[in-house]
């Protein structure tokens, strides 16, 4: 009895470092969250959420601005890094708390605002641009998001990869570029501009209030002859009335982090 006693603690305690050893050599899963292999569907409320990321959840470096650090009814020209196109500040916008979707501030885009914001750095790999627009009631005319490939103040080769319309008089939301497509205009709420970048495999798609505008290349898509960089943002008003963006972000696509569960 006592050698049979004997090596059951043995075979438990060998069993137990085995398990142990198997544990240690598991590796971290990692998990892409589905903002590039699942489009949002057409139901897709135009409404941002509420809801608080999980707390496994990881983001890559990137940038955002979501205007609250500026004093309201300034000038953006010269404040965190924007600037108005050629850097001209007649073409710059002014911070405002007349809608804000993050308080107190958002930045109104009217009239002879063409507000550039220029990127270095994203040459390669998947990125998300989100902006958070708010078109009044009472819009009239036509203002443009653009993404551009290359930008330089006064600048011959600049190079757009995403320009996109809103127009009063259609009530329509336009991809202006080669692919076209268009999707009915939102007024009186935040919806939501997403644009879904792959600078390796050189696409982009284009989603408003969560639906699909469009799908195509980055360099391709616009002016052509593209090169595989996100250079700046240019919020351009074309002389129509306001629009307000808020919470603008250049991120890399969510990775969830599971550590591997060890059993006691």
């Amino acid at each position: 009895m006592k050698n049979s006693r004997k090596l059951g603690m043995s075979t438990r305690i060998f069993l137990a470092f085995m398990l142990l050893l198997f544990s240690l050599s598991i590796p971290l899963t990692i998990e892409h969250g589905s903002a590039f292999s699942t489009p949002p569907t057409t139901e897709s409320s135009p409404i941002k959420s509420q809801a608080q990321p999980p707390a496994n959840l990881i983001q890559a470096d990137g940038w955002s601005d979501n205007f609250d650090s500026y004093a309201t009814g300034v000038p953006l020209q010269g404040l965190g890094g924007w600037k108005g196109w050629d850097n001209n500040p007649a073409s710059s916008a002014l911070t405002t708390d007349v809608q804000a979707i993050s308080t107190p501030n958002s930045v109104d885009i009217e009239v002879a605002a063409d507000l550039v914001h220029e990127y270095t750095g994203y040459t390669s790999g998947e990125w998300i641009y989100t902006a958070w627009q708010y078109i009044p009631e009472d819009f009239a005319g036509e203002s443009y998001f653009i993404l551009l490939n290359q930008y330089a103040d006064g600048g011959s080769s600049n190079n757009w990869s995403v320009q996109v319309n809103f127009n009063s008089t259609t009530n329509q939301v336009l991809n202006t570029g080669a692919t076209g497509g268009s999707l009915p205009l939102i007024k009186g709420a935040w919806v939501e501009l997403r644009v879904e970048i792959d600078l390796t495999n050189d696409t982009c798609a284009f989603y408003y209030g969560g639906q699909l505008l469009y799908s195509g290349t980055w360099t391709e898509e616009v002016s052509g002859l593209g090169i595989s960089n996100l250079a700046a943002v240019d919020l351009f008003a074309n002389n129509a009335s306001s629009i307000y963006y808020d919470d603008l972000s250049l991120l890399a696509p969510p990775i969830l982090l599971y550590l591997p569960l060890i059993m006691k």
